[in-house]
């Protein structure tokens, strides 16, 4: 109980403190507010929108049954999972987060994926683009695309490994695979009200991640404004609070190539708070447990992060 106090009365200070940041410097709250708003609007609401719009219609159709019957072969031998996994990991992976986190939990309410089945693919099927990491940031910020290459080689490969080492974890709980399962609420036929359903609620989901980014953002440029000696490791922490944001701060750094290479690996494994605040709020409606994927992205990271500087040392010293 004491515990649960100090929790909500350090929240509640740090939400005061923001709050008199925002009032004392308004015009650098404007600035954070309107670049996280020009961020979501163009960027994140052209390359996320018809991802979860196509989604949910797929997920409400019997399109989903055939998906898991044609990925099942792969997916089975590789990660012992359904078909549907990779449906989910493939349009996590295209469109990066957190639809790949909304994918799974829409499967898991529609009944095609157990809960062990679900909770094990979020420690891999939740990562960022190859968009975001080749386009925004090798070629946007570090006018690189072949670091970009490595980088997502590195970030996927680090993934890999996270889910062999998770499949070890699960495999007594996973149920054995059955390519007869069909989603409980299936429909063979979209109509006029389901497609209006879809949209409503793509138009929910990406409303939700500009509003955290934008918070997020703003919370960022309070935090930088804090009075400490400028630094990489500065850079790095704060970066942890908000992602694009957050890569931006770590290439604008004096480092050396190779330590911002490491580091924006690590982040974009990671996916920041933010990411995390994204991806809670498209599990709200499931039971599917937050803490173990985070800790799985945790330990994503740290594993991003040794890879990162192998890659290094092979392909950038």
């Amino acid at each position: 109980m004491r515990r649960k106090i100090t929790k909500n009365f350090i929240i509640n200070l740090m939400l005061l403190i923001i709050i008199s940041i925002i009032l004392i410097l308004p015009k650098a709250s404007m600035k954070a507010a309107e670049s996280g708003l020009l961020l979501w609007f163009n960027v994140i609401i052209p390359t996320l929108f018809p991802f979860i719009l196509l989604s949910n219609i797929i997920i409400r159709s019997n399109i989903i049954y055939y998906i898991n019957i044609i990925f099942t072969p792969i997916m089975s031998k590789l990660f012992g999972l359904p078909g549907v996994a990779g449906y989910a990991f493939i349009t996590g992976f295209l469109s990066g987060y957190p639809v790949g986190a909304k994918i799974t939990g829409d499967l898991y309410n529609e009944r095609v994926v157990s809960l062990a089945q679900a909770q094990y693919m979020l420690t891999f099927c939740n990562n960022a683009s190859p968009m975001f990491i080749i386009g925004f940031i090798a070629t946007g910020l570090l006018n690189n695309t072949y670091l970009g290459i490595i980088m997502l080689i590195v970030i996927y490969f680090a993934n890999l490994i996270t889910s062999l080492i998770y499949r070890v974890i699960y495999s007594k709980s996973l149920p054995p695979i059955n390519t007869s399962n069909k989603p409980k609420h299936i429909n063979k036929k979209i109509t006029f009200s389901i497609f209006d359903e879809c949209i409503m609620n793509a138009i929910s989901l990406i409303v939700k991640i500009g509003g955290y980014i934008i918070f997020f953002s703003i919370i960022l440029n309070c935090f930088y404004l804090i009075p400490i000696k400028s630094s990489i490791i500065k850079d790095f922490l704060f970066s942890l609070i908000e992602l694009a944001n957050g890569v931006k701060l770590l290439v604008s750094s004096s480092a050396d190539i190779s330590v911002k290479f490491v580091l924006l690996c690590t982040l974009t494994a990671f996916g920041t708070f933010s990411v995390h605040a994204q991806t809670a709020s498209v599990l709200t409606n499931t039971n599917l447990n937050l803490n173990k994927y985070m800790f799985s992205k945790l330990i994503n990271a740290v594993i991003t992060f040794i890879t990162a500087i192998i890659a290094t040392l092979i392909f950038i010293s």
